[in-house]
This record gives C-alpha cells, sequence and structure tokens, in this order.
C-alpha cells in the first residue's frame, strides 16, 4: 500500500502540471463539444453562411463560382480568402463518401466538431507561448484557464465560423515568432510564424494587420540582432520543405490580395466591382445600410457636432465596455451580456496594468514586442470599428469582441507574467483568486445551465 502511495505521489510530482493542463482541456471540450452537439441552428455568428458556403465547396476541387446563394448571404467567393471553406468542402466530400445518406444537421455537427478541434488547438498554442514568456510552470496554465473560461471563445468553438481557425494559425503563429525572438532556431521558426500567419490571412482578411505588425518587429529583431543570428541550418531539410510551403502561401496570398490591389486598388473589392448591382442588393449588409445607414457618412467633427464622441472619448467611455460585453457575453444571431459581472472585468485589467507598471519597471524586447503586437491590433479594430460608427451613426454596428481573439490569448500570457512577478504573496495570490474565480463565475458553465431553451430538446 505504502509502494502504491509512493507511485502515485511520484507520478503527481512529475506529471502534476500536466495533468492539470488535460483537466482544462478536457473541461474545454466537454462544453465546446455539447454547444457543437446540442446548439440550435441560427444562434452562432454566421454559422448559416458558413454553411452554405462550405457545402459549396465541396462541389469542387477548386474555387467554385459565385451562385444567388452564396451572394445573398453578403460574402462573395471570387477574390476572398478561401482557406476555411475549402478545408470544410473536402471534410463535407470526406465524410459523404463513408456515410452517402449524412444529414445536413449531422453535417453542420461535424464541422462544428471541426471548430472544436481548431479552438482546442488554439488552446495547447496557447500554453506553449506561455511556456516561452512565463517563468514557473503552474502559472504557465494560467492563460488557458482564462481563454478556455472566455465565454464568447467557447461559444464560438462550437459552432461553425472561420475564425475558429483564423484563430489557431494566428496562435500558431505567434508561437513561432515569439520563439525566434527568444533566440531559438532563427531560420526555421520565421518560416514557421511566416507560414502561420500567411495560412491565416488565406483564411481571413482580417489577419493582415497581425502580419504586418509581426513582420515590422521582425526586421527590426534582425538589424538589431545581425551579427549574432544563426544561419548554419539554411540548407536542412524542415527549412527547404518548409521554404517550399511558403512560397505556395505567399503565392495564394498574392493571387488574392496582390491581384485585388493591382486590378480593384483594394485589398478587397467592393461588391459592385465584380457583381452586378442587383446581385449587390441582395446582400443582407447592402440591406442593413439602406435601412440604417446614414445618407452620407460623418466626418469627425461633424459627427462632434452633432454630439457623439470624439476617436478618445469614444475609446475610453464606450468601446472598451463594448468589446468586455462581447467577450465576456455573447453576440451572434442572439445576445447574452451579463450586465452585473463586466464592471468586475473592467476593474481586473486595470488592477493588472497597475501590477504591470510597478513590477515590470523595464519590459524586454519581447514583452514589448507583445504589447506592441497587441495594441496595434487593437487600434486597428477600434478605427475600423470608429469608422464604421461615422458611417451609421453610433449605433454599434458590426462591435464584435470575438475580432480581437487572434491576440487575446497574449494578453493573457502578459495577465499571467504579470501576476508571476508580484513580490509580496499576500497581493499575488489574492489577485490570483479573484482572477480564478471572475473568470470561473462568468465563464461557460452558468450561461450553459441557465440558457437551456437554446439548445435542442432530445426527448421530443
Amino acid at each position: 500500500m505504502n509502494q502504491l502511495i509512493h507511485k502515485i505521489y511520484e507520478f503527481w510530482h512529475t506529471n502534476n502540471t500536466k495533468i492539470i493542463l488535460s483537466v482544462l482541456l478536457l473541461a474545454f471540450l466537454s462544453y465546446s463539444l455539447f454547444l457543437a452537439a446540442n446548439l440550435k441552428r441560427n444562434i452562432i455568428p454566421d454559422e448559416p453562411a458558413h454553411l452554405i458556403f462550405s457545402r459549396h465547396y465541396a462541389t469542387t476541387w477548386g474555387i467554385p463560382e459565385d451562385t444567388v446563394e452564396t451572394y445573398s448571404q453578403g460574402w462573395y467567393i471570387q477574390h476572398n480568402p478561401f482557406l476555411y471553406h475549402w478545408i470544410n468542402g473536402r471534410t463535407i466530400n470526406l465524410f459523404q463518401t463513408v456515410y452517402p445518406s449524412i444529414s445536413e444537421w449531422e453535417i453542420l455537427v461535424l464541422l462544428r466538431i471541426l471548430s472544436v478541434v481548431y479552438s482546442l488547438g488554439t488552446l495547447i498554442f496557447c500554453f506553449l507561448i506561455s511556456k516561452e514568456i512565463i517563468e514557473g510552470k503552474w502559472w504557465q496554465l494560467l492563460p488557458v484557464f482564462l481563454l478556455s473560461n472566455t465565454l464568447m471563445f467557447v461559444f464560438l468553438s462550437g459552432g461553425v465560423n472561420y475564425d475558429n481557425l483564423a484563430n489557431l494559425l494566428s496562435m500558431a503563429g505567434l508561437l513561432y515568432f515569439i520563439r525566434v525572438l527568444n533566440g531559438k532556431n532563427y531560420v526555421l521558426n520565421s518560416l514557421l510564424w511566416m507560414i502561420g500567419i500567411s495560412l491565416g490571412t488565406l483564411v481571413k482578411y482580417t489577419i493582415l494587420p497581425l502580419a504586418i505588425i509581426m513582420f515590422t518587429i521582425w526586421i527590426i529583431f534582425i538589424f538589431q540582432n545581425r551579427n549574432n543570428l544563426s544561419l548554419t541550418n539554411v540548407r536542412s531539410k524542415n527549412v527547404i520543405i518548409f521554404g517550399i510551403l511558403l512560397s505556395i502561401t505567399f503565392t495564394a496570398n498574392f493571387l488574392i490580395y496582390g491581384i485585388n490591389i493591382i486590378k480593384f486598388g483594394s485589398i478587397l473589392p467592393v461588391c459592385n466591382r465584380i457583381l452586378t448591382s442587383e446581385q449587390c442588393e441582395l446582400s443582407p449588409y447592402f440591406q442593413r445600410h439602406q435601412e440604417m445607414g446614414l445618407d452620407k457618412k460623418l466626418t469627425i467633427s461633424e459627427s462632434i457636432g452633432l454630439g457623439h464622441p470624439n476617436p478618445v472619448k469614444y475609446f475610453f467611455d464606450s468601446w472598451i465596455d463594448s468589446m468586455l460585453y462581447r467577450i465576456y457575453g455573447i453576440l451572434g444571431h442572439m445576445s447574452y451580456f451579463p450586465s452585473h459581472i463586466i464592471i468586475f472585468y473592467k476593474f481586473l485589467f486595470f488592477w493588472i496594468i497597475l501590477l504591470g507598471f510597478r513590477y515590470i519597471e523595464k519590459p524586454s524586447f519581447i514583452i514589448s514586442s507583445l504589447l506592441l503586437i497587441i495594441l496595434f491590433y487593437t487600434l486597428v479594430l477600434f478605427f475600423k470599428n470608429y469608422d464604421s460608427e461615422l458611417m451609421y451613426g453610433f449605433k454599434q454596428i458590426a462591435l464584435q469582441g470575438r475580432y480581437l481573439f487572434p491576440v487575446i490569448g497574449l494578453l493573457y500570457v502578459l495577465v499571467g507574467d504579470v501576476i508571476s512577478r508580484v513580490k509580496s504573496k499576500e497581493l499575488k495570490y489574492v489577485t490570483l483568486a479573484l482572477i480564478l474565480l471572475l473568470f470561473f463565475i462568468g465563464g461557460p458553465i452558468k450561461f450553459i445551465f441557465r440558457n437551456d431553451t437554446l439548445f435542442i430538446n432530445w426527448l421530443v
């Protein structure tokens, strides 16, 4: 008996963090798989449109032509990123081959489960990033807990939406980018981060700002370390293989964005440049603008004159709160905003900023780089949202917290890093206890048990 207890203790001592990580991942899988199998249709943001596009891609191994069914969703296939729907098309082909009588509902659930796999990978990459940044093996688990209990992340993971794949590829690219900054295998990790991000831009064009800021920091890093960079493995087999793959992804990106810039003068063409006016008018986004948009987009001075906030006031008084509601609540084809708890998330992040100023007196290049990535990506999204407000008269159209998910894992890693640096044990563990309690209370368990009307009643 004593030997058994001793073996159990040794196993726990050797694998304790792996066990806790497995528990966190299994808990996330239980939440997200339950949503994938039981959530009713037309709740996950844009899920009906993604399903239509996926089934359309399943009709060909190439890029299909637009039809009324596709452009009436407000999107169009031509001259747009394709990777997410192309993979879904191949997944549908595979299961139709194995199970020819597969129903549309079963296809939907299978594609939802694929999204769960993407998000599970995102959590794993988040953990690997935390290992690169945070000292102390227990603190490295905190970002995984925070992300796996971010309500909109879990909710989105159980649905068919291209954000899940975009988040995975962004997190993967960021991991290898951080390894470059940490001085690990410069050539191979440089190729890997570029492949991850360039695949991400083939999923969704909103990953482009992330690619731009990472490339800028990478150039600065090369300039500062030009005499210390090792190129000894540049001819290795892995480098050659990944170099070829990177060339393919770069070419695919050029055929979309490069051609668009040359032909249309923009990253993505407006609808009437590739479709007729009658076809564009079928778009729900066109109809939304007709119903809710202003006749003429306001200038900033005009909006201020009408009593709307200037960009700085809008950022601090409105935008931050709106994003918190949409990250720690839910916004899709239904909304769930837990107003009683959002203020605590706001206080939490303000407190973490204060701790950061107190305990990180001179940030390293890598910490400064991560802060710059988060800030740049956040500001790009903010100005995009403010531009939309000028067009719609400040009605909060198209404000989505999920658009910050490509970098939210980095934010959580920095939160974990800051708390781990606090020297006062009492202050450190009180902060930890409060953040664990807040994210657990605001996480998916409460939502699932209190919103049973959103789920299919299998007994009916």
